[in-house]
């Protein structure tokens, strides 16, 4: 089965959320909060990239107002991050300038009563899957709207 995903695709994908989990750690030390990178083990098992104290962060770079993908499953039939143990998720989102706090547990709660499966890129609060492609990942494309009652902090990285 054709993977249909470049290699150039992944790398740009990997070079972004380091970035934004780098911008994450550089702002949060910046406010003088105590924030240490999560083990390696941590970061795959737990989907954790990072503690404040002992509360777990999952940082996701590169989001958009109209296109915010959700993962329960990953390419890996494994545990996806909204199945992962981070306290938070928080999204870069671009258009706003800032990262975006989100409980992950409520996260899931909202997107679990949904059963419709696609294949459909461009559907919203559908499970998307590329099973055909060899992947096992069930992920659902959301807008910043529809989740932003969810959201629980805001911080804005904007140089003034």
């Amino acid at each position: 089965m054709q993977s249909n995903i470049t290699k150039d695709r992944r790398d740009y994908s990997k070079r972004e959320g380091d970035k934004a989990e780098q911008a994450f750690y550089n702002l949060i030390k910046s406010k003088g909060v105590d924030i240490r990178k999560s083990s390696v083990s941590d970061d795959i098992e737990k989907h954790i990239d990072f503690y404040i104290g002992d509360v777990g962060i999952d940082v996701k770079g590169n989001r958009h107002l109209e296109c915010i993908w959700l993962e329960e499953t990953n390419v890996r039939g494994n545990k996806g991050w909204l199945r992962g143990e981070a306290k938070y998720i928080v999204f870069d989102v671009k258009e706003l300038n800032s990262f975006c706090f989100f409980n992950r547990q409520a996260l899931l709660n909202l997107v679990s009563s949904y059963t419709e499966t696609t294949t459909d890129k461009n559907s919203y609060f559908k499970w998307y899957t590329r099973s055909d492609w060899g992947r096992k990942d069930r992920i659902m494309k959301v807008r910043y709207n529809d989740i932003k009652h969810l959201q629980v902090k805001e911080l804005n990285y904007a140089t003034n």
